[in-house]
C-alpha cells in the first residue's frame, strides 16, 4: 500500500505542477529564462574546459622524429657539448639539431637541416643554398611582392620580405614544400643553416634535438640511453618527449595552470547562476501567493505544496536544459576564441563536443532547480489556512527609509574614504592598507547605489513627469503615476540592475586606471628617449651606440625558478631606479642584481651570495649579490651584466626591447608617451578575467532584473483588461508598459553611470597627470552595450508580457 500511495503523490505533483505551467506560464516564465541562460553559459565553459582536458595536442613539427631533446621552449637552452654527447651514443643513428625563431604571426624559420624532423617534403624547385634564398610551405600567403599584397600561395621564384628579430629583409622562393599530413598550425620557412642561426641570433646553443635510433635499435632503449646522457642537465630544465609529449616541445600542448581562467569563470557562472535561478524562482512563487493560498485554505498540505514545486522545478530544469546546451554549444567556440586571444589556450586548441558535459550541465541545472525550489517552498509552511487569502501584496506602499538611510550612510562612509585618500591625511598603514581601502570605498560604492536605486527612480520620475505627459499623453502619463505610486513594485528590478551595471563599471573602470598607473610609473622609469618593440625580437645590429638591450630567459636560484634580465650597455641610461648597493652599471662577472620584493622573499642582501642555474647548465653557479633595485615592470626578479661561461650557450640572440636616446628611425620605436599606453595594454591583457567576471554578474543581473519586470506585468492583466474596457486601445496599453521600462531602468543606469565616474575620478585624481586621462578610464565600451541591451530587453519584454497578460481579456476579469 506503501508505493502505490508514494506513486499517487508523485504523479499528483507532477500533474498539479504541469497545469500550474500550463495555465499560468507566464509564473515560471522568467526563471525558465534564468535557467536557460544559466544552462547555457554552464555548458558553454563545459564543452572548451572538457575539449581542453580530454585534448590530445597534434604532433606537427616533429612529426618526422621519434624523440626530441627539448627545453620547452627556452631558446638555445641545449649546450653544445650536450649535442655531441648524443650523437657520440652507439644506439643513435642520427641526431638533428633545430633552431625555431617567430618569422612573422603565426610563421616559424628553421634550418634547412631540421626539415626531416618535420613531415614536409620539397614538391618543387630545391632547398636554399645561400643567405637571401627560402623554402615556404604550401600555405605561406604571398605578402608584400612587388606593390601587390595578395592572399595567393608564392610559388618558384618569387620574392617574399621576411620579418626575423626586428628587421626585414627580402629573400628568394627556391622551392616549395607540402606536409605528408595534417598542418594546421603552424607556418614554416626553411633558410640555410648559417643563415637561420643569423637570422635568429643564437649564441652557440640550439632549441631542440631531434633523435633517430640505429637500426635494430628499439625506442625504449633509444629512450633509456638518451635519458641518461640528459640526466645531468635535467636540472636546466633540459628533458626528452617521445609520442604526444613532442607537441609540447612545440608549443601545441596548455601550459601549466593555463585552465584556472576557464575553471574560475564556471564556477563564478555556478555560483552566480545559482543565486539568480533561487532569486527567479522565490520571485515566482511569491507573485502566485494567492495560487498558493486557495490551495492551502481547501486543505493542502505544505509537503504537498513542496512536492508540487518540486516538479515543476524538475519540468523547468528539463526544458532549460534541452535549450540551454544547444545554446551553449553555439557559444563556446566564441569563449573559446576569447581564451585564445588570452593566451589561455593555444593556437592549437580545437572543440569538440561529448555528451558529457551535457549531463553535467543537465545535472547543475536540476541541482539548482531543485535547491531553489526547496527554498522558494519553505515559505509555503509559513501560510496557515485561516490567513492564507491575504497574502496577496499590497501596491502602493513606499519602501522602508531604512533602506535608503543604510545606502546614503554607506555613500558617506565611502565619501569619508575617497576624502582622506585625496587630501592625503593618512596612508591606511601603507601600500596594502591603501589598497584595502581602495577596494573597500567601491565597495561601498556599489552596494549604496543598489540601495539608493528605487529613489533615484522616483526622483527621476517626478523630474520628467511633466515632459513624458507631454511626449505621451495617455501611456507616457499613466506610465509615470504607476512608477511614482507604486514604486515598491520597481525595486527588486532597480536594485538587480544597478548592482549589476554598477559592479561591472567601476571594476572595468578601476582596472582600467590601474593599468594605465602602472604603465605611467613604468614610463616614468624610463629615462631612454625611445623604446624599440617588435613580436619577432630585436637583432643585435639594432643595437647601435648608447643603446641598452634586454633578454629574459628563465633561472633558478637556490632551487627556487624565476626569472632573470639579461642586459647588453649601460642600463642606468635607460632606466632610472632607486638602487641599494653597487650602481647597477658597475655590476661585474659574478654579480647579480636582485629585485626587492625577490630580495625580502629570501632574504638575501648585498654580499649575500646565491646559486643560479641557467637553463641548459649541468651545475648550478655561485653568484654575490652586489645590488637590490625596485620592483618594477621593465626588468625581471635577477639583472645580469652579461653571461659568463657557465651559460655561455645562452650568449647572443635576439632582444626583448631596446632603449634608445635621440631619434629612432625604426617602425618599432616608440616614444615615451606612445609607451605608456602600450603598457596599459599589455597590462590589461594580464588582467582581463576580473572585467570579464563582472561584466558576467551583471548580465545575470540584468536577466533578473528583467525576469523581475516582466513578472510585475504579468501579474497586472486586471489593471489592463480594465483599461482597456475604460476605452484605452492596446497600443495605449503597451505603450505605458514600455514607458514605465524606460523610466525604470534608464534612471538606475545614469546612477550605475555615476557611480563608476565617482570612482574612476577618485583613482585619478590620486594621480599626477591622472585627471588628464580620466574620460579614457570611464569604461563606455562595456556600459553602452550593457545599457542598451538592458533597455531594449526590458521594452521586448514589456510588449511579450502585456500581450500575455491581456491574452484572454474575458478570463482575466473572472
Amino acid at each position: 500500500m506503501v508505493w502505490p500511495a508514494v506513486r499517487l503523490a508523485v504523479w499528483l505533483a507532477v500533474w498539479l505542477a504541469g497545469r500550474t505551467l500550463r495555465r499560468h506560464p507566464g509564473s515560471a516564465l522568467g526563471a525558465l529564462v534564468t535557467l536557460v541562460v544559466a544552462a547555457a553559459m554552464v555548458s558553454a565553459f563545459w564543452f572548451v574546459i572538457d575539449s581542453a582536458e580530454r585534448a590530445r595536442p597534434p604532433v606537427e613539427r616533429y612529426a618526422g622524429v621519434p624523440l626530441v631533446v627539448g627545453t620547452g621552449g627556452v631558446a638555445g637552452a641545449i649546450p653544445p657539448e650536450l649535442v655531441a654527447a648524443v650523437k657520440e651514443l652507439p644506439e643513435v643513428g642520427a641526431a638533428v639539431p633545430e633552431i625555431t625563431f617567430p618569422v612573422g604571426p603565426g610563421a616559424g624559420g628553421h634550418g634547412w637541416s631540421s626539415a626531416r624532423l618535420t613531415p614536409f617534403r620539397l614538391v618543387a624547385g630545391r632547398p636554399p643554398r645561400a643567405a637571401g634564398e627560402v623554402v615556404v610551405d604550401t600555405t605561406t600567403p604571398e605578402t608584400d611582392v612587388g606593390d601587390r599584397v595578395t592572399v595567393e600561395p608564392v610559388g618558384v621564384g618569387d620574392q617574399v620580405k621576411v620579418e626575423a628579430a626586428g628587421v626585414v629583409r627580402s629573400h628568394r622562393v627556391v622551392g616549395v614544400a607540402a606536409a605528408a599530413g595534417p598542418w594546421r598550425h603552424q607556418r614554416a620557412l626553411f633558410f640555410t643553416d648559417d643563415h637561420a642561426a643569423a637570422l635568429a641570433g643564437r649564441g652557440t646553443g640550439v632549441d631542440a634535438l631531434g633523435v633517430y635510433p640505429r637500426p635494430g635499435v628499439g625506442m625504449a632503449a633509444l629512450e633509456a640511453v638518451v635519458g641518461r646522457a640528459v640526466a645531468p642537465y635535467a636540472g636546466g630544465g633540459v628533458r626528452i618527449a617521445t609520442g604526444a609529449a613532442r607537441a609540447l616541445e612545440e608549443g601545441n600542448g596548455l601550459a601549466t595552470g593555463s585552465l584556472n581562467a576557464p575553471w574560475f569563470l564556471l564556477g563564478t557562472t555556478v555560483l552566480v547562476a545559482t543565486g539568480m535561478v533561487a532569486a527567479a524562482l522565490g520571485l515566482s512563487v511569491r507573485r502566485r501567493g494567492r495560487e498558493l493560498a486557495v490551495l492551502r485554505a481547501i486543505g493542502a498540505y505544505p509537503r504537498q505544496l513542496r512536492r508540487m514545486l518540486l516538479a515543476e522545478g524538475l519540468i523547468l530544469a528539463a526544458v532549460a536544459t534541452a535549450g540551454g546546451v544547444p545554446l551553449g554549444a553555439l557559444a563556446a567556440p566564441v569563449i573559446a576564441d576569447r581564451l585564445r586571444d588570452f593566451g589561455t589556450l593555444g593556437t592549437a586548441f580545437e572543440l569538440t563536443y561529448r555528451p558529457q558535459p551535457a549531463l553535467w550541465t543537465l545535472a547543475f541545472t536540476v541541482a539548482v532547480a531543485l535547491a531553489a525550489s526547496l527554498m522558494a517552498g519553505a515559505r509555503t509552511s509559513r501560510i496557515r489556512p485561516g490567513d492564507a487569502l491575504g497574502e496577496a501584496p499590497q501596491e502602493g506602499r513606499r519602501i522602508g527609509r531604512g533602506r535608503l538611510l543604510t545606502g546614503l550612510a554607506l555613500a558617506a562612509v565611502a565619501t569619508v574614504l575617497s576624502a582622506l585618500q585625496l587630501g592625503q591625511v593618512t596612508d591606511f598603514g601603507g601600500q596594502v592598507g591603501t589598497l584595502l581601502a581602495q577596494f573597500l570605498m567601491f565597495a561601498l560604492v556599489v552596494a549604496a547605489a543598489g540601495l539608493v536605486a528605487p529613489w533615484a527612480v522616483l526622483a527621476a520620475g517626478r523630474l520628467v513627469r511633466g515632459a513624458v505627459g507631454r511626449v505621451s499623453r495617455v501611456g507616457g502619463f499613466l506610465a509615470t503615476a504607476n512608477v511614482l505610486f507604486n514604486h515598491r513594485r520597481f525595486a527588486g528590478a532597480v536594485g538587480a540592475i544597478t548592482l549589476g551595471v554598477t559592479l561591472a563599471g567601476v571594476v572595468t573602470g578601476t582596472q582600467s586606471f590601474y593599468d594605465w598607473r602602472a604603465a605611467a610609473r613604468a614610463a616614468g622609469e624610463i629615462t631612454a628617449g625611445h623604446v624599440l618593440l617588435s613580436d619577432t625580437g630585436l637583432s643585435p645590429e639594432l643595437l647601435r651606440d648608447g643603446a641598452v638591450g634586454l633578454r629574459a630567459m628563465p633561472v633558478t636560484m637556490d632551487g627556487r625558478t624565476t626569472d632573470a634580465t639579461v642586459v647588453t650597455g649601460d642600463v642606468t641610461r635607460a632606466l632610472g631606479l632607486p638602487v641599494r648597493g653597487r650602481p647597477l652599471n658597475d655590476l661585474r662577472e659574478g654579480e647579480v642584481a636582485l629585485r626587492e620584493s625577490l630580495a625580502a622573499r629570501t632574504g638575501a642582501a648585498p654580499g649575500t651570495r646565491v646559486r643560479i642555474r641557467f637553463p641548459g647548465s649541468r651545475e648550478p653557479a655561485t653568484y654575490t649579490v652586489a645590488a637590490v633595485y625596485r620592483d618594477t615592470s621593465e626588468l625581471a626578479s635577477l639583472l645580469f651584466p652579461g653571461l659568463d661561461g657557465t651559460a655561455a650557450h645562452l650568449a647572443g640572440g635576439p632582444y626583448l626591447r631596446i632603449y634608445t636616446h635621440g631619434e629612432a628611425a625604426h617602425p618599432a620605436a616608440l616614444t615615451r608617451q606612445e609607451y605608456v599606453g602600450h603598457k596599459a595594454l599589455e597590462n590589461a591583457g594580464r588582467n582581463r578575467v576580473l572585467p570579464y567576471v563582472a561584466v558576467l554578474i551583471a548580465l545575470f543581473s540584468l536577466v533578473a532584473a528583467v525576469n523581475g519586470l516582466c513578472l510585475a506585468l504579468f501579474d497586472r492583466g486586471r489593471e489592463f483588461v480594465g483599461m482597456r474596457r475604460l476605452g484605452m486601445g492596446r497600443g495605449q496599453v503597451t505603450r505605458m508598459a514600455c514607458w514605465e521600462s524606460v523610466l525604470t531602468v534608464v534612471p538606475v543606469l545614469v546612477l550605475a553611470l555615476a557611480a563608476t565616474v565617482w570612482t574612476v575620478l577618485v583613482c585619478a585624481a590620486s594621480e599626477p597627470g591622472g585627471l588628464a586621462a580620466l574620460v579614457s578610464f570611464i569604461p563606455f565600451g562595456w556600459l553602452a552595450p550593457l545599457g542598451a541591451g538592458a533597455i531594449l530587453a526590458a521594452l521586448a519584454g514589456s510588449v511579450l508580457a502585456v500581450r500575455a497578460a491581456m491574452r484572454d481579456e474575458r478570463q482575466a476579469l473572472l
